[in-house]
């Protein structure tokens, strides 16, 4: 024997629209994960997320003449050593009063385990990018800004100063026909520190960024290459070094772009020339 339970339409359109909502919701994680890896690729493969950071821009460094060349490398490994990214890069900076505008050329070369074989992320690719940083603040850390016989008061001084910046950074890597584009804009904050003719200065950089790749199709998701891209946060530090007045530099950072799932933390170091100190 058996029974007909009466379905009423109202309960049935509940669960029919219950259902869509849930389709939609997992249509758009699957979105967001496209977005947020791409994302993170293209911020990886240009000079944006792909170096280490540099320390803020100082009142010392606004005061260097001619063009500054820099040299940086950047390392970066994933799921234990079965990718592993390393980037070479060379750039120049021009002062315009304040502000350092810069270009970067570099490339990035892929080490790929078995499991990554075949993987358009073990392909290499060259690197392009511009910059503008510029200083926003720079204060004593001792809160003695008062000038001394007259004169200016220089952030050179024994004391520490407290050194914010603000920096605005674009690149571009064709990614073998994946054309990433990346942006991201940040405020890398430092203490400066003298010992003896040693300028030291530790520097966090937190920052917002933009990252999307133009030609990508996901297994499982697209049918055909279409674009991907997400806003994002990264971090970054290290510690910046300046050998007295011979416009001479170096620094050690990392950096890291984050994301929901995965990820790796970058290394990097970095030599600067500066120009002689007018």
């Amino acid at each position: 024997m058996s029974f007909a339970f009466p379905i009423s339409p109202v309960p049935r359109a509940r669960v029919m629209l219950a259902l869509g909502v849930m389709c939609a919701a997992a249509s758009t994680a699957v979105a967001q994960s496209a977005d947020e890896q791409s994302a993170y690729v293209a911020l990886l493969y240009t000079p944006v997320g792909g170096l280490p950071p540099l320390p803020p821009v100082s009142d010392s460094l606004a005061r260097k003449s001619g063009v500054s060349l820099l040299g940086r490398l950047g390392h970066a490994s994933r799921d234990g050593g079965a990718l592993t990214l390393t980037t070479y890069a060379l750039g120049v900076e021009v002062p315009r009063g304040r502000m350092r505008l810069g270009a970067t050329l570099g490339y990035l070369t892929a080490s790929c385990g078995a499991e990554w074989e075949g993987d358009p992320a073990c392909a290499g690719d060259i690197m392009i990018g511009g910059s503008v940083r510029s200083m926003i603040a720079n204060r004593s850390l001792s809160g003695n800004e008062a000038p001394a016989h007259g004169k200016k008061s220089s952030p050179s001084d024994s004391d520490g100063r407290l050194i914010v910046g603000l920096d605005a950074n674009v690149g571009y890597s064709p990614r073998q026909g994946e054309n990433a584009i990346a942006a991201a804009a940040s405020l890398p904050t430092g203490l400066a520190l003298q010992s003896g003719s040693v300028r030291i200065m530790p520097f966090l950089t937190p920052g917002l960024a933009y990252g999307r790749l133009n030609n990508i199709a996901y297994e499982d998701v697209d049918e055909e290459p279409t674009s991907y891209g997400a806003i994002t946060f990264m971090i970054g530090g290290g510690v910046g070094l300046q050998f007295g007045d011979s416009g001479v530099g170096a620094n050690v950072g990392f950096q890291r772009v984050l994301k929901g799932q995965g990820g790796a933390t970058q290394l990097g170091v970095g030599m600067t020339w500066n120009g002689a100190t007018r």
